[in-house]
């Protein structure tokens, strides 16, 4: 499986996620230490609940690098998510895009480039990465989350 789209959109991520803290750290250093907490549990959260349970982590993982911390992870049974699994991830995602906004608004450049780097993310996710994703129980493949009403069903 290909991992351009994947590594790219990862790194795409991980900048924006550079951006905002360092717009939380312009104005509230003690902000942008919790910042780093929160991403660095965020991560974790997301690679436990979710990437630990894909069943192509260990060879057919779109963005590596989740694949590969996924297999130091206490082993999960690659059974559907439940909805705890789905509500840490999102909330981890939420953590990571939405505790630096207030401090991004003071920077508007800052603002929009975390947007813009966020957006390129997940136009590549869900445009590639998701549509060479081998894990049936991803509720994005399902459709569950309304992408593939409007995305190719084709690799």
């Amino acid at each position: 499986m290909g991992t351009f789209h994947g590594i790219t959109s990862l790194v795409l991520l991980a900048l924006a996620m550079l951006v905002g803290l360092i717009g939380v750290a312009l104005e509230a250093r003690t902000a942008a230490l919790v910042y780093t907490l929160v991403l660095g549990i965020a991560f974790l959260v997301i690679f436990a609940a979710y990437c630990a349970k894909c069943p192509g982590r260990t060879k057919a993982c779109g963005h590596l690098l989740p694949g590969l911390v996924a297999q130091y992870l206490p082993v999960r049974r690659q059974t559907p998510y439940h909805t705890i699994d789905l509500a840490l991830t999102a909330l981890a995602l939420a953590a990571m895009v939405f505790y630096p906004q207030f401090w991004l608004w003071q920077h508007p450049a800052l603002l929009a480039l975390f947007w813009l780097l966020i957006s390129g993310a997940v136009i590549q996710i869900v445009l590639r990465v998701c549509r060479r994703c081998q894990n049936p129980h991803c509720p994005m493949k399902k459709g569950t989350m309304g992408i593939r009403s409007w995305r190719a069903d084709t690799p």
